[in-house]
């Protein structure tokens, strides 16, 4: 047997200690790697999937904030005509009265920050009106008809209400060309509904902006005094669109009528005018935008077999020449005839789930590496360790260099680790015990072989013939010596 000391620890094999680590992370690597692409992969096809209903929901959005905001307009320049009605009904204000006039006027216009214009229109030609400019400003406007020379005396009031000490500066000169109000376009309207609310597109021929008039008729006795109506800036509805509603990035908001006349949209440059000359005022059609993603629209609407899907859902437009696609959509407002559309390049849709999808890619392969980490820390710690150190235990114990202490650290654990630790130190023990036993077992019955291989050797010499020749001889040299004795 050979010497215990002389005897030294056989380490494990490394390739079998390789092979559990290996199997361990590489089973944790293949369940995470499923995981991330279980998650990964629904995510990237749903996601293309989705992209109508995502398109319809922030078109949805949109129709009902701008719904919401042309409604409250609306809502404000009836009231307003409403309130002006019964303050002549009931001879509140006597607007016979110039300064009487222009000062409601002015406190009806600054109570109302929605306003651009309140109006009064004469049935004897004259004009009143009360402006809020582009600075915050108010101003003035008084237009005197004078029948016999058919000219326009002007005189225009500003005041200066954003300095420090307010201000007023009066100007007066005659207007050309000659302002008559029975010719307006906005007063034609009223006179034609009498008593009715009357909605009009005009252009402002002081600012040559586009706004929405809502102009009604006053009569007192049957008879018409005049028509007065409140005038809403479409640029600030152009600013609501921009400011307060979302749109995908490089895409367009635009409200147009029956005609595609162009009210509002997120590019304010497109409400201006087209042409003014006199009374001839033209609105910017579709066709007629300069920006691009407008006239696009325009083409969409071209195709009579478009137009039914505008007006029921978002329609996939394909340009002819750049093969650009487009999510374009159109919604009836509720409101006149007026319609808001939204126009969105596909690119600007899908470079954001692209986006998207490489942030959830490096997310997943962040979380593959930080789990691969982490499982090859505690496999190795938690179950590879224990295994190797047990199974170095069983090496030892073979070579007989097993030592009990060896497994202190593992067996003092509560898991099963431990109780196979400590189950495996009582075996050992046993083991050693046994074979200690069996050795003085062995050694005892060597012992006794030999002493029966002895016995056997004596008894083959006594019994040879040799043997007892020379027996017989000495016992005859024995006699020989006793006879010599006196």
């Amino acid at each position: 047997m050979p010497d215990r000391a002389s005897q030294t620890k056989k380490p494990l094999d490394f390739q079998k200690t390789l092979g559990i680590k290996a199997s361990l992370v590489g089973a944790v690597l293949v369940t995470v790697t499923l995981t991330a692409a279980i998650v990964y992969i629904p995510w990237a096809i749903a996601s293309r999937r989705n992209l109508k209903t995502m398109v319809a929901k922030n078109n949805e959005e949109i129709v009902l904030g701008a719904s919401h905001e042309v409604k409250r307009l609306l809502g404000s320049a009836r009231a307003a005509n409403s309130l002006i009605q019964k303050s002549f009904s009931h001879e509140l204000i006597d607007f016979e009265d110039p300064q009487a006039s222009e000062s409601f006027f002015l406190n009806l216009l600054e109570s109302n920050p929605d306003f651009t214009w309140i109006q009064l229109g004469f049935e004897k030609g004259d004009f009143l009106g009360a402006q809020r400019l582009y600075d915050g400003n108010l101003r003035t406007h008084f237009r005197d008809w004078d029948e016999e020379t058919q000219t326009t005396q002007k005189n225009v009031k500003t005041y200066v209400t954003s300095a420090p000490d307010s201000k007023i500066f009066e100007t007066s000169q005659p207007m050309e060309p000659a302002f008559y109000a029975p010719d307006r376009p906005w007063y034609k309207a009223a006179v034609e509904n009498l008593g009715e609310q009357v909605w009009s597109v005009y252009i402002y021929r002081s600012t040559l902006r586009p706004g929405l008039d809502a102009t009604v008729s006053l009569s007192r006795n049957n008879e018409l005094f005049g028509v007065v109506g409140v005038g809403i800036g479409l640029e600030q509805l152009s600013q609501f669109l921009r400011k307060e509603l979302s749109i995908q990035s490089g895409g367009e908001i635009f409200i147009i009528n029956s005609n595609r006349e162009i009210l509002a949209s997120t590019d304010v440059t497109e409400i201006h005018p087209k042409s003014f000359d006199g009374d001839n005022v033209e609105l910017k059609l579709l066709s007629e935008a300069d920006n691009p993603l407008l006239r696009q629209v325009d083409d969409a609407l071209s195709h009579p077999e478009s137009n039914e899907m505008l007006l029921s859902d978002s329609f996939l437009h394909t340009d002819n020449e750049s093969r650009q696609s487009y999510y374009i959509s159109l919604s009836d407002l509720g409101y006149l005839d007026w319609m808001v559309g939204t126009v969105v390049p596909t690119d600007a849709y899908l470079g954001k789930i692209q986006r998207g999808r490489q942030i959830l890619l490096i997310v997943n392969i962040f979380f593959i590496l930080v789990t691969a980490g982490l499982a090859v820390f505690l496999s190795d710690r938690l179950i590879a360790k224990p295994i190797l150190t047990v199974a170095q235990a069983a090496s030892d114990l073979e070579s007989e260099t097993f030592e009990v202490q060896g497994l202190t650290k593992l067996s003092i654990r509560n898991d099963e680790f431990g109780q196979l630790a400590r189950v495996f130190q009582k075996m050992a023990q046993q083991v050693a015990a046994r074979q200690q036993q069996l050795k003085r077992q062995v050694t005892a019955l060597k012992i006794e072989i030999d002493d029966v291989k002895q016995q056997q050797q004596v008894k083959k010499i006594v019994e040879t013939d040799f043997f007892q020749d020379l027996t017989a001889k000495a016992k005859t040299l024995r006699q020989r010596n006793t006879d010599r004795k006196p």
